[in-house]
């Protein structure tokens, strides 16, 4: 049985959500509550989970915040713990079009590491994407004016729905925010609370089990 749902995590790390992260906020450690419960929603009910973490290169800033962040080999960098699930598969920053046969039948998680914040100009995510059924992704994470607009308006124009976790993702950069929400509104986005999209009956639980972490890229978690 295919899934009706996807979790699409963007930037789920150290320097946006601890306290001790360069581009952490007042409201970050709230929205890390609410992802946190999309993924035991999706621990629960089998929902298949992709995620992106941002990886800049030692020396930049990086393209989210005015204050450098995600820094490669950094504390900042890493992924929060609770946004890595047991059955996973990091692919890593290759950028080429190859894949793992039926990935999703045998890893919950895949994990692309990238350089920009653009989802689509990772080639390896962009055809996993592709070649998806036409499933609702479930958004959450960092930057809503950076990759969150750039994936939701991406599914959109692939013809996949797109649901926005309202209270869970991280604004980053205040002024550019609402645009971005405009954007996404025209698209058709739907912005809905966690709790409204993790309420009973909200999806179809899945029944295959997964395989247990497999590691290509550098992330450790």
């Amino acid at each position: 049985m295919e899934p009706d749902r996807i979790l699409l995590d963007i930037e789920t790390q150290r320097d946006f959500f601890v306290r001790s992260g360069t581009c952490f906020t007042r409201q970050a450690g709230n929205v890390a509550r609410h992802i946190y419960r999309l993924f035991a929603w999706a621990r629960a009910s089998h929902v298949p989970v992709l995620s992106t973490v941002l990886r800049v290169r030692p020396g930049q800033i990086g393209p989210l915040a005015r204050r450098p962040h995600c820094i490669e080999g950094s504390e900042g960098e890493k992924k929060l713990r609770r946004t890595a699930l047991a059955s996973r598969i990091n692919l890593g920053l290759l950028n080429t079009t190859d894949l793992p046969d039926h990935i999703f039948r045998h890893y919950q998680q895949v994990i692309f590491e990238k350089r920009h914040t653009d989802i689509f100009a990772h080639a390896r995510a962009e055809r996993l994407i592709t070649e998806l059924p036409k499933a609702a992704f479930v958004l959450c994470g960092a930057g809503v004016a950076g990759g969150i607009v750039q994936a939701a308006i991406g599914l959109r124009n692939r013809g996949f729905s797109v649901i926005l976790a309202s209270d869970a993702v991280a604004t980053l950069r205040p002024e550019a925010a609402p645009m971005a929400r405009l954007r996404m509104e025209a698209k058709g986005v739907v912005f809905a609370p966690v709790d409204k999209i993790i309420a009973p009956g909200a999806g179809r639980p899945r029944r295959r089990p997964f395989r247990r972490a497999a590691q290509v890229g550098r992330q450790e978690f």
